[in-house]
């Protein structure tokens, strides 16, 4: 009994044990069928919910924000200027890419309405103005700002701008010219353009900021400008139109012509005095004496070409020489002041308000293409008037002339004025010293007095003076030049003869009865040559600095191509100020190492042709 009751007592509690298993298997089996019928009804139900019902379900669980408005800083500006307005800076938190309402309302002489990000506005009324910004987006959200525009009065007058200068030839196709003041800028608005001119005895009034007029007749002619703005201000400027007539061939040749004139009569006079005492034209001793000659010119230049400074400046004016030579063949332009051949400035014009339009952190004016241009090795991407497209190596200057050009055409005016103004230096100063120096008393008394007065006067006032009278045409350039730098010539000749007439082959020459005429020519003269032509080398470095400096002070003639005319015009135009390096250092460089060539060759001449300084 007791077994059996012991195994009733264990049969019945594993079936209780059973029993509570097989609850909590049933309750867990339970749960996950519950989960796996959600699932599924939940990937049912997703196919019946449009993307629209969940973004506008998503957006309905946010906050809605509205805009913010931004209408830009407060302005000062000048009565009846073109004002820009600009609600750019305008955020939307809720969509950035949201179309937004841009409402511009403010009071001037009654209710103004402006809509649109950007609007421009013309302030006819001084005063301080309020203007709101509302800003809506498409949920029907805003926001205001407010901008305050101080407007004042507009005392500033504008400023004019014709254009540069203009030379024309007379017969080309250029002379129908478009005179353009449309760079001409003022704080308020320009209402009119006024262009003022006398041409062939009458006178002319157009009006607009762009005209145009045939200048056919040789003439200078000034141009005047005036432009009046909206508030009533004026101002006037000058232009000119230089339309210089068809050359001839004596105005083309002028200086050949006086040259190889002058080379023929003394040619001609020699002949002619040869053959009056010879009877022929070259005797035995002629050839003698030119093989001799000969042999001390290869002499002379073994010498010379020793002198390595000497030498080098010799090679440095050859250059120089053939630059000149070889101008219109080696230059980017040919005749870099002809309008045609002129580079324009292209500013960038704002399509809304019609002017130029400007940086906005600067407020500097922009341009496609400004003048002063860095020297560039690329083509210009604009065309000049020749339909060319020119490559400015060496940039251009303030009128858009090409500068390589002006620098290789400037190397004539300096070599024409060198030489010529030295030779009529060195005529003058030679006679002078010649003959001060041989027949002495009271002659040389006059003719040193008249010296000293040359010499202490200052050289560069004088010919200021002088310009001021003649006027400033190049060959007066040259005329001044060489009638105030002789006195230093006379000086060293007047010394030197003093010395010679008294050696014995000249009392020898007197008491065969020689005249002083011969005297001078053919014992006097001979022994002073080498010394006048050492320093007629030395004279061309100072008659080439002294053009230079008067083209630098505006005393040169503007038709001819300088290099002290670059430099005068580059310190006008504020190169310094402006960066523009190429158009100040290219004509100054070449100043100083021409004039430094012929410095170095003339100390070396005196070398080679004064014994008593000739290194051995």
């Amino acid at each position: 009994m007791v077994k059996i009751g012991n195994t009733m007592s264990n049969w019945n509690t594993r079936n209780l044990r059973i029993a509570k298993v097989g609850r909590g298997t049933a309750t867990a089996l339970l749960i996950v069928i519950s989960i796996l019928v959600s699932i599924a009804l939940m990937a049912a139900s997703g196919p019946l919910m449009s993307p629209a019902d969940s973004d506008q379900t998503a957006s309905s669980l946010q906050l809605q924000i509205e805009p913010v408005a931004r209408a830009g800083p407060d302005q000062t500006v000048p009565q009846f200027k073109n004002v820009t307005l600009s609600g750019a800076a305008t955020t939307d938190p809720d969509d950035l890419l949201a179309t937004l309402n841009f409402t511009w309302t403010f009071n001037d002489e009654g209710p103004r309405t402006l809509f649109g990000v950007t609007v421009h506005y013309v302030f006819s009324n001084t005063g301080s103005l309020t203007i709101m910004l509302n800003v809506t987006d498409p949920a029907s959200h805003y926001s205001t700002d407010n901008v305050t525009i101080n407007v004042v009065l507009d005392t500033e007058k504008p400023v004019p701008n014709p254009g540069p200068d203009r030379i024309l030839q007379e017969g080309a196709d250029n002379t129908n010219i478009t005179m353009n003041a449309t760079q001409s800028t003022d704080n308020a608005q320009i209402t009119s353009y006024t262009w003022e001119f006398r041409y062939n005895r009458q006178d002319y009034v157009l009006d607009g900021p762009v005209v145009h007029f045939n200048f056919s007749k040789p003439g200078e002619y000034e141009i005047t400008l005036t432009v009046n703005d909206t508030s009533g201000n004026f101002n006037s400027t000058t232009m000119m139109v230089n339309v210089q007539a068809t050359p001839t061939f004596w105005t083309e040749h002028w200086l050949g012509i006086i040259a190889w004139s002058v080379i023929g009569i003394l040619a001609i006079a020699y002949i002619v005095t040869k053959f009056r005492r010879d009877h022929q034209l070259v005797t035995d001793s002629d050839k003698e004496k030119a093989r001799l000659q000969w042999k001390g010119a290869k002499k002379t230049w073994k010498i010379f070409r020793s002198n390595r400074l000497g030498f080098t400046g010799f090679i440095v004016l050859i250059i120089f020489v053939l630059m000149a030579v070889f101008a219109p063949y080696i230059s980017t332009v040919q005749d870099p002041l002809k309008s045609s051949n002129i580079e324009q400035e292209r500013p960038i014009m704002d399509p809304v308000t019609g002017e130029q339009a400007k940086d906005p952190i600067t407020g500097e004016r922009l341009f496609l293409w400004r003048n002063p241009h860095a020297p560039t090795w690329d083509p210009s991407p604009f065309t000049i008037g020749t339909g060319e497209y020119v490559r400015h190596i060496l940039g251009t200057d303030g009128f858009g002339r090409d500068v390589y050009s002006l620098t290789i055409y400037g190397a004539r005016a300096s070599l024409e004025v060198g030489l010529i103004a030295t030779l009529i230096s060195v005529a003058l100063g030679a006679s002078i010293g010649l003959a001060a120096g041989y027949f002495g008393r009271f002659t040389d008394e006059v003719l040193m007095r008249i010296t000293d007065f040359f010499l202490v006067l200052p050289w560069f006032p004088l010919m200021i003076v002088i310009m001021a009278i003649l006027g400033r045409e190049f060959v007066w350039v040259i005329v001044v030049i060489g009638i105030t730098s002789w006195p230093s010539t006379a000086r060293i000749v007047r010394s030197q003869v003093l010395s010679i007439k008294e050696r014995q082959f000249v009392e020898r020459a007197r008491c065969v009865g020689a005249g002083d005429g011969h005297i001078i020519a053919s014992h006097i003269m001979p022994n002073v040559l080498p010394l006048i032509f050492a320093n007629t080398v030395l004279l061309i470095s100072l008659a080439i600095f002294s053009e230079a400096f008067l083209d630098f002070f505006g005393l040169g003639d503007p038709d001819v191509i300088s290099w002290g005319m670059m430099l005068e015009e580059a310190y006008d135009q504020g190169a310094f100020n402006l960066g523009a390096w190429w158009w100040i250092l290219l004509p100054g460089a070449a100043i100083v190492i021409m004039v430094l060539s012929f410095s170095l060759v003339g100390y070396a001449l005196d070398d080679v042709l004064n014994p008593k300084l000739r290194r051995r």
